[in-house]
C-alpha cells in the first residue's frame, strides 16, 4: 500500500481555520466578498459605476439628485420630524431631500478653508443641536472630497446615520465606507454607492434612464481642466482664490472663489451687468447653530459660470469681465 504524504502542522492549521471560516459563511478571499456584495446588482450601469471604486461596493443609479438623497436617508432608518445635522453651506437640493424625508435640518458652520464640516467641530456642537437627532448629511464642497474615512469613523462613533451629498464629486469618490451620493458626468442624474449591499437594496427611488456620460468623461474632465488651468493663467495677481487643487489635482464643473472680504454680491452685481448670471453661496434660512464662518463666506465667495466646452476665446472674455469685476 502506498503511503499517504505527510502534511506539515502548518498546512493542518490553514485547512482547520478555511474550514471554520467556511462553515460559518465567511467569504474566503476579496474575490468572494465582491461576489457577495454584488448579489443583486442589475448589471449595466450601476455594475460599471461599481468598477470604478477601490473596495467592493453597491451602487444604484437614480434619477435625481433629490430622489437619492431622500431615499438614502430614509433607508438608513431616520424617523419623522427629528433633526438631520448639514452644513450652513449645503445646496437648496439637500434641503429639499432632507425635508421629503421629513427631517428638519439643522446648519452646522463649515471650515474656514475646506467649506466643509468636519468630525471634530461637530463633536463639539451635537449637544447644541435641537433633539432628536436622526441623521448628519456631510456635503461635498463644490467638487472637493469629503474625508470619507473620517465620517465612517464618526458614524462608528456616534451611531448615528450618516450620508454624504458628494453631486459634484464624480472626480474624486472613489471610496464609500458610509452611503455617497454622486452626479453622473453627463449631468443628469446621480447614483448612490455603499460597501454595504443590504443599503443599496433598501433603496427606493426612481432608476436613472439615459446617457449617463461615462465614455465622454475622460475628455470632458481633461476639457475642465485645461479651462480650469487656463482661468488660473489668466487671473494671475487678481484679487481671487481658487478652491486647493481645482482644475490640478481634481476638477468639477462648479468654479467657486473666494473675493475680497464682503465683495461678493458687488461683484456678482457688476457681472450681471455684463451678462453673466452668478450664484450665492450662503447659509439657508432655516433653523441652525452659530455660523459665523458661513455668514462671512456668503459675502465673499461666488459660483461663477463655467463648463467644459467654453473655447479660448470665451475663457478670455469671462476672465476679463472677472477683472473688471473685481
Amino acid at each position: 500500500m502506498q503511503a499517504l504524504p505527510k502534511v506539515s502542522p502548518e498546512v493542518r492549521k490553514q485547512a482547520t481555520v478555511k474550514a471554520a471560516l467556511a462553515a460559518a459563511g465567511v467569504p474566503l478571499d476579496f474575490a468572494a466578498v465582491e461576489k457577495v456584495l454584488r448579489q443583486g446588482l442589475a448589471s449595466g450601469l450601476d455594475a460599471r459605476l461599481a468598477d470604478r471604486f477601490d473596495r467592493p461596493t453597491a451602487v444604484r443609479a437614480v434619477a435625481t439628485r433629490v430622489a437619492a438623497l431622500t431615499a438614502a436617508l430614509l433607508a438608513s432608518g431616520v424617523r419623522r420630524g427629528g433633526v438631520c445635522i448639514v452644513p450652513a453651506l449645503a445646496s437648496a437640493a439637500t434641503l429639499e431631500a432632507i425635508a421629503a424625508a421629513g427631517l428638519r435640518p439643522w446648519l452646522v458652520d463649515v471650515d474656514p478653508c475646506s467649506w466643509m464640516f468636519d468630525p471634530a467641530h461637530l463633536r463639539e456642537r451635537l449637544g447644541e443641536a435641537p433633539p432628536p437627532i436622526e441623521a448628519i448629511v456631510p456635503t461635498c464642497a463644490f467638487g472637493r472630497a469629503p474625508d470619507m474615512t473620517a465620517w465612517a469613523a464618526f458614524q462608528r462613533e456616534t451611531g448615528l446615520p450618516i450620508v454624504v451629498d458628494a453631486t459634484d464629486g464624480f472626480d474624486v469618490i472613489m471610496e464609500a465606507p458610509v452611503p455617497v451620493i454622486v452626479g453622473l458626468p453627463s449631468g443628469r442624474g446621480v447614483f448612490v454607492a455603499s460597501q454595504d449591499a443590504d443599503f443599496i437594496a433598501r433603496l427606493e427611488a426612481p432608476a436613472f434612464v439615459g446617457d449617463a456620460g461615462l465614455e465622454g468623461w475622460s475628455g470632458q474632465r481633461l476639457r475642465l481642466a485645461t479651462a480650469a488651468q487656463r482661468l488660473r493663467m489668466l487671473l494671475l495677481g487678481a484679487r481671487i482664490g481658487f478652491q486647493p487643487g481645482w482644475g490640478m489635482s481634481w476638477v468639477s464643473d462648479a468654479w467657486v472663489v473666494s473675493l475680497p472680504q464682503g465683495s461678493a454680491p458687488l461683484v456678482a452685481a457688476r457681472l450681471a451687468e455684463m451678462g453673466y448670471a452668478t450664484n450665492p453661496v450662503g447659509p439657508g434660512i432655516v433653523i441652525r447653530d452659530q455660523t459665523p464662518v458661513a455668514d462671512r463666506l456668503a459675502q465673499s465667495v461666488l459660483s461663477l459660470p463655467f463648463h467644459a466646452d467654453l473655447g479660448i476665446a470665451e475663457l478670455d472674455e469671462l476672465a476679463e469681465a472677472v477683472r473688471k469685476a473685481l
